[in-house]
Protein backbone atom coordinates (compact mmCIF):
# COMPACT_ATOMS: atom_id res chain seq x y z
CA UNK A 1 0.00 0.00 0.00
CA UNK A 2 2.07 2.95 -1.23
CA UNK A 3 1.42 6.07 0.82
CA UNK A 4 2.85 9.51 0.09
CA UNK A 5 6.34 9.83 1.56
CA UNK A 6 5.37 12.74 3.81
CA UNK A 7 3.19 10.44 5.95
CA UNK A 8 6.40 9.32 7.65
CA UNK A 9 7.10 12.92 8.69
CA UNK A 10 3.68 13.58 10.21
CA UNK A 11 3.47 13.68 14.02
CA UNK A 12 3.02 10.30 15.70
CA UNK A 13 2.01 9.46 19.26
CA UNK A 14 2.72 6.62 21.69
CA UNK A 15 0.20 5.78 24.39
CA UNK A 16 0.10 3.35 27.27
CA UNK A 17 -2.89 1.03 27.03
CA UNK A 18 -3.56 -0.90 30.27
CA UNK A 19 -5.96 -3.25 28.48
CA UNK A 20 -3.32 -4.20 25.93
CA UNK A 21 -0.79 -4.86 28.68
CA UNK A 22 -3.33 -6.92 30.65
CA UNK A 23 -4.09 -9.10 27.64
CA UNK A 24 -0.44 -9.35 26.58
CA UNK A 25 -0.48 -7.73 23.14
CA UNK A 26 1.60 -5.69 23.00
CA UNK A 27 3.29 -7.07 26.09
CA UNK A 28 4.45 -3.67 27.36
CA UNK A 29 1.09 -2.04 26.62
CA UNK A 30 2.66 0.70 24.51
CA UNK A 31 1.00 1.45 21.20
CA UNK A 32 2.29 3.94 18.64
CA UNK A 33 -0.18 5.46 16.22
CA UNK A 34 0.85 7.16 13.00
CA UNK A 35 -1.11 9.22 10.50
CA UNK A 36 -1.24 6.29 8.10
CA UNK A 37 -3.32 4.42 10.70
CA UNK A 38 -5.94 7.17 10.53
CA UNK A 39 -5.85 6.99 6.72
CA UNK A 40 -6.39 3.23 6.80
CA UNK A 41 -9.37 3.77 9.09
CA UNK A 42 -10.92 6.57 7.05
CA UNK A 43 -9.97 5.10 3.69
CA UNK A 44 -8.53 8.41 2.49
CA UNK A 45 -6.27 11.33 3.41
CA UNK A 46 -7.75 14.81 3.51
CA UNK A 47 -7.64 18.05 5.54
CA UNK A 48 -10.44 16.75 7.79
CA UNK A 49 -8.61 13.53 8.66
CA UNK A 50 -5.39 15.50 9.12
CA UNK A 51 -7.14 18.01 11.37
CA UNK A 52 -8.77 15.32 13.51
CA UNK A 53 -5.37 13.67 13.82
CA UNK A 54 -3.64 16.86 14.96
CA UNK A 55 -6.45 17.86 17.33
CA UNK A 56 -6.45 14.44 18.98
CA UNK A 57 -2.73 14.12 19.58
CA UNK A 58 -2.31 17.74 20.65
CA UNK A 59 -5.21 17.41 23.09
CA UNK A 60 -3.74 14.21 24.53
CA UNK A 61 -0.36 15.82 25.00
CA UNK A 62 -2.01 18.76 26.72
CA UNK A 63 -3.77 16.42 29.14
CA UNK A 64 -0.54 14.57 29.95
CA UNK A 65 2.09 17.33 29.68
CA UNK A 66 4.65 15.49 31.80
CA UNK A 67 3.99 11.89 30.93
CA UNK A 68 2.71 9.39 28.41
CA UNK A 69 -1.01 9.60 27.56
CA UNK A 70 -3.17 6.66 28.58
CA UNK A 71 -5.44 5.02 26.05
CA UNK A 72 -8.95 4.37 27.34
CA UNK A 73 -8.64 7.12 29.95
CA UNK A 74 -10.50 9.92 28.16
CA UNK A 75 -13.94 10.73 26.89
CA UNK A 76 -14.19 12.14 23.38
CA UNK A 77 -16.74 14.93 23.09
CA UNK A 78 -18.02 16.17 19.74
CA UNK A 79 -20.01 19.38 19.42
CA UNK A 80 -22.30 18.25 16.60
CA UNK A 81 -24.47 15.25 15.85
CA UNK A 82 -22.70 12.17 14.53
CA UNK A 83 -24.29 12.51 11.10
CA UNK A 84 -23.59 16.23 10.72
CA UNK A 85 -20.93 17.18 8.17
CA UNK A 86 -17.57 15.59 8.89
CA UNK A 87 -18.25 15.02 12.59
CA UNK A 88 -18.40 11.25 12.20
CA UNK A 89 -15.07 11.13 10.39
CA UNK A 90 -13.34 13.22 13.05
CA UNK A 91 -14.87 11.14 15.83
CA UNK A 92 -13.63 7.92 14.22
CA UNK A 93 -10.06 9.21 14.11
CA UNK A 94 -10.23 10.41 17.72
CA UNK A 95 -11.72 7.08 18.77
CA UNK A 96 -8.96 5.14 17.04
CA UNK A 97 -6.23 6.89 19.00
CA UNK A 98 -7.97 7.25 22.37
CA UNK A 99 -9.90 3.99 22.41
CA UNK A 100 -13.13 5.87 23.16
CA UNK A 101 -16.20 4.18 21.68
CA UNK A 102 -19.96 4.57 21.65
CA UNK A 103 -22.50 2.20 23.19
CA UNK A 104 -21.20 -0.70 21.11
CA UNK A 105 -17.65 -0.42 22.42
CA UNK A 106 -15.74 -2.80 24.68
CA UNK A 107 -17.64 -3.32 27.96
CA UNK A 108 -14.59 -4.11 30.07
CA UNK A 109 -13.43 -7.00 32.24
CA UNK A 110 -14.78 -7.23 35.77
CA UNK A 111 -15.39 -3.51 35.86
CA UNK A 112 -12.02 -2.54 34.38
CA UNK A 113 -10.83 -1.38 30.96
CA UNK A 114 -14.27 -0.37 29.64
CA UNK A 115 -14.27 1.74 26.49
CA UNK A 116 -18.00 1.96 25.73
CA UNK A 117 -19.99 5.19 26.12
CA UNK A 118 -16.84 7.30 26.02
CA UNK A 119 -17.64 8.85 22.63
CA UNK A 120 -20.35 11.50 22.85
CA UNK A 121 -22.04 13.74 20.32
CA UNK A 122 -23.94 17.02 20.67
CA UNK A 123 -21.89 17.65 23.80
CA UNK A 124 -22.21 21.45 23.72
CA UNK A 125 -18.48 22.13 23.97
CA UNK A 126 -18.39 25.03 21.51
CA UNK A 127 -15.57 23.49 19.46
CA UNK A 128 -15.10 20.62 17.02
CA UNK A 129 -13.64 18.20 19.54
CA UNK A 130 -12.67 17.88 23.20
CA UNK A 131 -10.98 15.19 25.28
CA UNK A 132 -11.84 14.86 28.97
CA UNK A 133 -9.81 12.80 31.42
CA UNK A 134 -11.87 10.25 33.31
CA UNK A 135 -9.82 10.52 36.50
CA UNK A 136 -9.75 14.25 37.21
CA UNK A 137 -12.11 15.78 34.63
CA UNK A 138 -9.48 17.97 32.99
CA UNK A 139 -10.64 18.84 29.49
CA UNK A 140 -8.66 19.82 26.40
CA UNK A 141 -10.89 21.63 23.92
CA UNK A 142 -9.57 21.66 20.34
CA UNK A 143 -10.38 24.04 17.51
CA UNK A 144 -9.10 23.56 13.97
CA UNK A 145 -8.55 26.30 11.40
CA UNK A 146 -7.61 24.68 8.06
CA UNK A 147 -8.31 27.94 6.24
CA UNK A 148 -4.89 29.06 7.46
CA UNK A 149 -3.36 26.55 5.02
CA UNK A 150 -5.27 27.19 1.79
CA UNK A 151 -5.27 24.92 -1.23
CA UNK A 152 -3.36 25.77 -4.37
CA UNK A 153 -5.85 27.50 -6.75
CA UNK A 154 -4.89 25.03 -9.45
CA UNK A 155 -6.38 22.21 -7.38
CA UNK A 156 -9.92 23.52 -7.78
CA UNK A 157 -9.43 23.91 -11.53
CA UNK A 158 -8.21 20.33 -11.85
CA UNK A 159 -11.04 19.03 -9.67
CA UNK A 160 -13.62 20.77 -11.83
CA UNK A 161 -12.15 19.19 -14.94
CA UNK A 162 -12.19 15.71 -13.40
CA UNK A 163 -15.76 16.09 -12.16
CA UNK A 164 -16.79 17.35 -15.60
CA UNK A 165 -15.56 14.09 -17.11
CA UNK A 166 -12.03 14.95 -18.27
CA UNK A 167 -10.30 11.96 -19.84
CA UNK A 168 -6.87 13.50 -19.49
CA UNK A 169 -5.05 11.38 -16.87
CA UNK A 170 -2.92 14.41 -16.05
CA UNK A 171 -5.95 16.17 -14.59
CA UNK A 172 -6.61 13.38 -12.07
CA UNK A 173 -2.93 12.93 -11.25
CA UNK A 174 -2.32 16.64 -10.76
CA UNK A 175 -5.46 17.05 -8.66
CA UNK A 176 -4.42 14.22 -6.33
CA UNK A 177 -0.90 15.62 -6.08
CA UNK A 178 -2.15 19.08 -5.10
CA UNK A 179 -4.72 17.62 -2.69
CA UNK A 180 -2.06 15.71 -0.79
CA UNK A 181 0.28 18.69 -0.95
CA UNK A 182 -2.21 20.62 1.16
CA UNK A 183 -2.45 17.73 3.62
CA UNK A 184 1.35 17.70 3.81
CA UNK A 185 1.47 21.40 4.58
CA UNK A 186 -1.11 20.93 7.33
CA UNK A 187 0.56 17.90 8.90
CA UNK A 188 4.22 18.66 8.37
CA UNK A 189 5.04 22.20 7.26
CA UNK A 190 2.55 24.04 9.48
CA UNK A 191 1.64 21.47 12.13
CA UNK A 192 3.05 23.74 14.85
CA UNK A 193 1.47 26.92 13.54
CA UNK A 194 -0.09 28.28 16.76
CA UNK A 195 -3.52 29.04 15.34
CA UNK A 196 -3.91 25.96 13.14
CA UNK A 197 -4.97 23.84 16.12
CA UNK A 198 -5.84 25.73 19.28
CA UNK A 199 -6.08 23.88 22.57
CA UNK A 200 -7.95 25.39 25.51
CA UNK A 201 -7.67 23.69 28.89
CA UNK A 202 -10.75 23.64 31.13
Amino acid sequence: MPFPAFFADAPAITLRDPLSAFLGAPVDGLITYRYEDAVRLAGHSCPTVAGAWLMTIKALRSLWPDGMPERGAVEVLMDDAQDYGVTGVMAAVAGLVTGAAGPGGFKGIAGRFDRNDLLRFEAGIGAELALRRRDDGQTAVARYHPELVPADPEMRERLQRVLAGSRDPEDQARFAELWQDRVKRILVDYAELPDLVRIEMR
